[in-house]
């Protein structure tokens, strides 16, 4: 049975990224640790096995493209898991009260895709692995850097599931934004180009972990005059 405080309840915790289950292996913040592993680790072998062949500015721009399209496949994935649930709960509740139906198919989804998330992550490596689209343009990187794109799926998908989802900012303003973005290799105040996304709690949300760009070099007179 349903009282009100529950019903309340409900209600403020969907879509509601502030409040926090400390329990949960799955909540942002973890996340965002698995995020910042992801770049130390398995991106910095990707890139030293992709630079035997190819420049590094290339290599790291492919790799930051392969986890773009990691991210809005998991996106789509994960979006068609929510609405088939959401699918399902409604009908298997059907003569429940609409405050019963509200819990039943805003709270208690997040908590089923997150149950069966182990499943989920490795149909996600399956079928990203057998994508025409990605083993054609990325053959590379799936030939020498399976572990980055593996690790890439798992943690993107457990973005895709927060409620909200956490968002990824791959783009990044000519004038660079210090409070999202950290510099590679070199100074400068102008991007040349975005090495690795920010990761934010959601879409237009606070920042969870920042990103990181390469800038134009500065010459040495401008930086005298500035």
């Amino acid at each position: 049975m349903y009282t009100l405080s529950s019903i309340a309840g409900a209600k403020l915790a969907h879509n509601n990224p502030g409040l926090t289950d400390l329990s949960d292996k799955y909540r942002p913040q973890k996340i965002g640790e698995h995020f910042s592993e992801l770049y130390d680790n398995e991106w910095t072998e990707a890139v030293h096995q992709l630079t035997g062949g190819r420049d590094e500015e290339m290599a790291i721009q492919m790799i930051r493209d392969v986890l773009k399209f990691v991210a809005n496949k998991t996106k789509c994935w994960a979006d068609k898991q929510y609405k088939n649930l959401q699918e399902a709960l409604f009908q298997r509740d059907l003569r429940d009260s609409e405050a019963g139906r509200f819990i039943t198919t805003y709270k208690k989804i997040s908590e089923l895709q997150k149950e069966v998330a182990v499943l989920s992550i490795s149909n996600a490596k399956k079928w990203l692995k057998e994508n025409e689209e990605f083993v054609s343009k990325y053959k590379d990187v799936l030939l020498h850097c399976e572990p980055f794109i593996d690790r890439s799926i798992e943690v993107c998908w457990m973005m895709q599931i927060q409620d909200p989802p956490m968002y990824l900012q791959f783009d990044s303003t000519k004038n660079i934004d210090k409070s999202l973005f950290r510099l590679f290799t070199k100074n400068g105040r102008s991007l040349d180009f975005v090495v690795w996304p920010a990761l934010l709690l959601h879409e237009n949300g606070p920042l969870v972990q920042k990103g990181v760009v390469q800038p134009m070099k500065e010459n040495s007179s401008k930086k005298e005059a500035s």
